[in-house]
């Protein structure tokens, strides 16, 4: 990044200098400094992500090699799930040894004796240990949680992708890129206006020997289509 910023200002220094100010040169140079901070910025992303991932690894393998165990407090009971309207698998006594095996939202998967359960974590002593334990466990869920929504993202922009690639072949890009910006004019779809404004609040029918009228209600706007085509608009 540095190196970046000081041949930025080197290259900008023989800007001024020079006789001719050329402005096209001195855009080209901005647009290729920022695609620069642009791949460091990613680069940056990727390693920060990395060494979370590893940290989180270190404190799997030290908590996957290990047995940990607590003390329950008196009244605390195994359910059968992760819920507070779990079934109860069995009661457990006070100072009653459990080993600690997950964490699910606020519940311990543990086994005591030969039954195996859920323990709300306000039930077990915690030791330092066990503080570590659900914190790295936390980091994980919150981890599955972002990879699964930026999946969900990917898959959804790979979608969307398919949908205008479709819509560019039927319109061609020019009108195309109108639609993506609102825009409408008499002559247009209603699939087209649907690209353009979204489904309309409301929709009013009228069938007749004359065709089919429909009137089409927006926030700001009213549409008219008769026979499926845009006949005229009230803004």
């Amino acid at each position: 990044m540095k190196r970046i910023l000081i041949s930025s200002m080197l290259m900008l220094s023989s800007f001024g200098f020079s006789q001719e100010f050329n402005i096209e040169k001195l855009e080209q140079s901005k647009s290729h400094i920022q695609a620069q901070i642009k791949s460091l910025n990613d680069s940056i992303s990727v390693i920060n992500k990395l060494i979370s991932e590893l940290k989180m690894k270190e404190l799997q393998n030290k908590f996957n090699h290990s047995t940990l165990t607590s003390k329950v407090r008196k009244g605390a009971n195994l359910k059968e799930s992760p819920t507070p309207l779990g079934n109860i698998v069995a009661d457990l006594e006070e100072n009653e040894e459990v080993v600690i095996k997950d964490l699910k939202g606020d519940y311990l998967g543990v086994c005591a004796k030969t039954k195996c359960g859920y323990l709300s974590i306000m039930w077990v002593e915690k030791t330092e240990e066990i503080n570590q334990f659900i914190l790295a466990k936390e980091a994980e869920q919150k981890q599955l949680e972002e990879l699964q929504a930026e999946q969900k993202l990917k898959e959804q922009k790979a979608e969307w992708a398919k949908i205008e690639k479709k819509y560019i072949q039927k319109y061609g890009k020019e009108t195309y890129d109108k639609l993506k910006k609102g825009y409408y004019w008499i002559g247009m779809t209603e699939e087209m206006a649907t690209i353009s404004l979204g489904m309309p609040n409301d929709v009013n029918r009228t069938v007749g020997s004359w065709g089919v009228h429909e009137q089409w209600i927006y926030d700001n706007i009213y549409l008219y289509f008769e026979n499926g085509k845009l006949s005229s608009y009230q803004n």
